[in-house]
């Protein structure tokens, strides 16, 4: 609620908001399964909270399933939980419009990370790799994402994971515009991309990936 509604009314965000949150979804994942978070999650009626708590569960679960030490479990959590709080910022009849986005809605969507930065570095206290992941999760290996253009060596691993993480939870989730793709059709739509994401990466999440449902 803080990110999506309380942000752009300039309450502001802190920290420990979202460590509090972070500490319940990685007990919630640990506990029950991903499969379970996903199923509750998906019944929320607003696209944007939907996205980024499906985001953050598999975060939580590929962090898991890497073995990561705790501390860098909670990194990447928080990181994710975070990733599109620019949305905040687009307008919802934009986010939740059934039909395709016309080039001057797409150039408001894509100023999100942007967005998301500027308000999370001008309330201070978030860590460097948070605002990375905030402000680079649409860059691709390539250099064709945004909204830097930046390519593979430039691109932090927590970046190439949260980038991976949430074009899946993209492709599976239910959309206004569309049906959600099959986990095999979203995964084989991800290796279509062939350097775009970093690809060994994406192998490794396979698991994760299929084993949610």
């Amino acid at each position: 609620m803080k990110i999506f509604e309380r942000l752009p009314a300039g309450v502001p965000l802190t920290l420990d908001d979202v460590v509090q949150s972070e500490i319940k979804i990685i007990k919630a994942i640990k506990h029950s399964s991903l499969r379970e978070w996903l199923t509750v999650i998906g019944c929320h009626h607003t696209d944007s909270y939907r996205h980024c708590l499906f985001v953050t569960g598999f975060a939580v679960a590929f962090a898991q399933h890497l073995g990561m030490r705790e501390d860098d479990q909670r990194r990447l959590t928080r990181a994710a939980l975070l990733h599109d709080v620019g949305k905040a910022f687009v307008p919802v009849a934009i986010l939740d419009k059934k039909g395709a986005l016309t080039e001057e809605e797409l150039a408001v969507v894509r100023k999100h990370p942007q967005r998301g930065y500027d308000a999370l570095a001008a309330q201070g206290g978030f860590p460097p790799e948070m605002l990375d992941v905030v402000l680079h999760h649409h860059e691709l290996l390539d250099g064709s994402g945004y909204p830097h253009g930046l390519r593979a060596d430039q691109i932090s691993d927590i970046v190439r994971l949260t980038t991976i993480v949430d074009i899946y939870a993209a492709l599976v989730e239910k959309r206004a515009y569309r049906v959600p793709f099959t986990h095999s059709k979203a995964f084989a739509v991800m290796e279509g991309m062939g350097e775009k994401l970093d690809q060994q990466l994406l192998q490794v999440f396979r698991p994760v990936a299929f084993g949610c449902y």
